[in-house]
């Protein structure tokens, strides 16, 4: 079966930006998205919100490996202090 990309992303901002879904629970409904929701988040988030997820207890240790893993050059490594400070206004 087709992995849909547009799950795959939603699943991705469920784990890693929400924590409203798991990974675990994915593996156990379709777990043919597991890896592919692993390499959207590689390849899109920051180390920060991945580091973020697996501090709220949303990934585990070795989910939070496994995803850095996938991590290449070309994709989002830290936020710039720019964007940090953007993220500040943001919330204020």
């Amino acid at each position: 079966m087709a992995v849909n990309t547009i799950l795959v992303k939603s699943y991705a901002t469920n784990v890693y930006l929400t924590g409203r879904n798991s990974l675990a629970n994915i593996a156990v409904t379709r777990p043919e998205y597991v890896t592919p929701v692993m390499q959207y988040a590689a390849d899109t988030y920051y180390i920060d919100d991945i580091d973020y997820a697996l501090a709220q207890g949303w990934i585990t240790p070795q989910e939070h490996a496994d995803t850095l893993a996938l991590k290449g050059t070309e994709d989002p490594q830290y936020r710039t202090t720019l964007l940090v400070a953007q993220d500040e206004i943001a919330e204020q």
